[in-house]
């Protein structure tokens, strides 16, 4: 049952990180047009500043869930690597507890409630003059941390698996 749970969800974060992939071509294009339109005709876009920014928030919380998953995260190894597997599961675990779930949900949830508030208050970007709705975007980077929350128990279950199991993989 957990390793259903564990494939279920990292299979979310695969499908957000080909998303993310996506956003990112988008992003290129957009301001490779934008430059192009400044370069070749004196000319800009009143749009390519902000969606810019929205895109790569998005892109970001989208792929964070990945990067997770595959244990691809920036950490300082000159101790850790140090430690028999059985250790690491163990503070894997601790920090998992006591800093991952806490900060990540107070981020998710306090996300959450700005992008209602942006919602009910039809608020908007004022960067330029294109003026766009931002809760659309501020809601799409609330799923991926979202995506990241889920994608942290998931790799809690797995721990807590492979603890069971003195260290060794689980499955």
């Amino acid at each position: 049952m957990t390793r259903k749970i564990y494939n279920g969800i990292s299979l979310i974060s695969e499908w957000a990180a080909k998303v993310a992939k996506w956003l990112i071509a988008i992003l290129i294009v957009s301001i490779c047009y934008d430059v192009f339109l400044r370069y070749i005709f004196n000319d800009s876009t009143i749009w390519s500043y902000v969606l810019s920014y929205m895109l790569g928030a998005t892109f970001t919380a989208w792929g964070i869930g990945y990067v997770y998953r595959h244990n691809g995260n920036v950490r300082v190894d000159i101790l850790y690597n140090r430690f028999p597997p059985k250790t690491k599961v163990i503070i894997d675990l601790f920090f998992t507890l006591v800093f991952f779930f806490p900060l990540y949900s107070l981020i998710t949830y306090n996300f959450g409630l700005k992008t209602w508030e942006a919602y009910v208050t039809h608020k908007f970007a004022v960067e330029s003059i294109w003026y766009p709705v931002v809760w659309p975007y501020m809601a799409a980077v609330t799923l991926g941390f979202g995506i990241l929350v889920l994608q942290g128990i998931a790799n809690f279950l797995r721990d807590v698996m492979t603890l069971a199991k003195g260290g060794k993989e689980p499955w």
